[in-house]
């Protein structure tokens, strides 16, 4: 495959990963997990076969839906990507694990499939899979939490013609989105140990421990870390990159529920964190309260914090509620672009979002002052003061709306200027709502993106 097929290929996998349906307010845990041992062109390696049956057996027994790859060529890594990432599409989590060569090549590293063949770094790009697309894809699914596990620090397996650029293990990656975490079975550069036994020292650690109550996801690689630094005779340190919000346990909690934060990052680099101590609504099996569950039984998550000066507060619909954004744009001749537009009733004014780019994965919240039973809610899409500023600016496409019950969904938006009324099945009982960005339609001038009003529908 050439170049620019791989581009064209990756281009398309986006644009499908992008427009899949999905499942009102869906919620779960999704996983990937990749073993490849049997390779044809290059040293083959013992354990990471079992190491990838070992974390599917375990991930499923632990709820999650696993997309399960077993020495795998191109056409099954990008198959296995396409689907994994229509799954991960508003989950709760959504999960990684690579076991397998992986090579650093000029500060870039790259999974091979069994099928690889690489005899120049041109051939990489065509025959191996970019390690950030993983994170790009993630992050494009909007997933709340997006965990990384890559068992892949071993010997490099490239041909010695190929040691210009060459560094043993792989470079260091960054979690550079709010809800992510990238963990390696050894520090950047550092080669990790395929394991005497049937396992990989990493991978034992991650599985014996990670279904423990009350092990939190940062304290269950702390102790993943010692256990494989003293089972190599303290020759392998695990490494770890994080930017979680709030608690996450695989294990669950033996406390009345399992917390974790609103780590919803799916392209937010730029997302604002939740006070780490922040308790919020469970994940595990059996905690999640979808909306159509009893109002009496609804378990509302903290809403997620915001900058105080770019929140507002406003009364109406019966209450006195604040309106949060996660930016804002400086102000413009005279125009200001607060959240307080969203509900001043003006289709001449908006919410514009301020970071550089389109905006993906910047959000707006309605944290009412107490749980209210919402029905829906009205939204005017865009800068709808006339249609020459409207098509100027960037408007929302897709977005993913989020309450305090747990719950999500990512919805459509249409193109125009007009009120867009959107109705639950059914009423549902929250304490606040909240959407980010996903995916926009470009301005024809400024990249900024834009939204006029905002408005709940009650029903209590």
């Amino acid at each position: 495959m050439t170049g620019t097929a791989k581009v064209i290929v990756k281009l398309l996998f986006l644009l499908v990963i992008l427009a899949a349906p999905t499942s009102a307010f869906a919620a779960g845990k999704v996983a990937l997990v990749i073993g490849n041992g049997g390779y044809k062109a290059m040293s083959s390696l013992k354990n990471p076969p079992n190491d990838a049956n070992l974390m599917a057996n375990k991930l499923g027994s632990l709820g999650f839906d696993v997309v399960r790859i077993i020495d795998g060529d191109r056409r099954a890594f990008y198959d296995g990507l396409t689907r994994f990432g229509r799954m991960a599409l508003g989950a709760d989590v959504a999960l990684v694990f690579y076991a397998g060569h992986g090579v650093q090549v000029n500060g870039r590293n790259w999974l091979l499939p069994v099928d690889a063949e690489i005899e120049a770094a041109t051939d990489l790009p065509a025959q191996a899979l970019k390690a950030n697309d993983l994170l790009d894809i993630m992050e494009a699914s909007g997933a709340r939490l997006k965990l990384v596990f890559f068992d892949a620090c071993r010997n490099n397996p490239l041909p010695r013609s190929m040691s210009r650029g060459t560094s043993n293990g792989l470079a260091r990656l960054e979690a550079n989105a709010a809800g992510m975490m990238i963990a390696f079975a050894t520090s950047p550069g550092d080669v990790a140990l395929d394991g005497t036994g049937n396992n990989s020292p990493f991978t034992e650690a991650l599985a014996r421990l990670i279904d423990t109550p009350d092990l939190e996801v940062r304290h269950l690689m702390g102790k993943v870390r010692e256990s494989v630094y003293k089972s190599t005779g303290e020759r392998q340190l695990p490494w770890l990159n994080e930017a979680l919000i709030g608690e996450f346990y695989f294990g669950g909690k033996l406390q009345d529920s399992a917390d974790w934060g609103d780590s919803s990052d799916s392209s937010a680099s730029t997302e604002s964190s939740t006070e780490p101590d922040e308790k919020v609504a469970a994940v595990d099996e059996g905690e999640y309260t979808p909306p159509a569950a009893a109002l009496t039984k609804t378990r509302h998550q903290s809403a997620p914090a915001y900058a105080r000066d770019l929140c507002t507060r406003s009364a109406t619909a019966g209450g006195t509620f604040e309106f949060c954004a996660s930016s804002v744009l400086d102000p413009q001749y005279g125009n200001r672009y607060g959240p307080g537009n969203l509900v001043d009733g003006k289709l001449t004014t908006a919410w514009v979002e301020g970071v550089s780019g389109n905006g993906n994965g910047e959000r707006i919240l309605i944290n009412f002052d107490r749980p209210r039973l919402l029905s829906g809610f009205e939204i005017v899409n865009g800068y709808a003061k006339n249609k020459d500023i409207f098509f100027k600016n960037a408007r929302v496409n897709t977005a993913i709306l989020r309450l305090s019950d747990g719950s999500s969904e990512t919805i459509s938006l249409p193109d125009n200027m007009r009120t867009s009324r959107f109705d639950f099945s059914q009423p549902v009982e929250t304490s606040w709502i909240e959407i980010e960005i996903a995916t926009v339609f470009k301005g024809k001038k400024y990249a900024d993106t834009a939204l006029s009003e905002f408005l709940p529908i009650f029903a209590d």
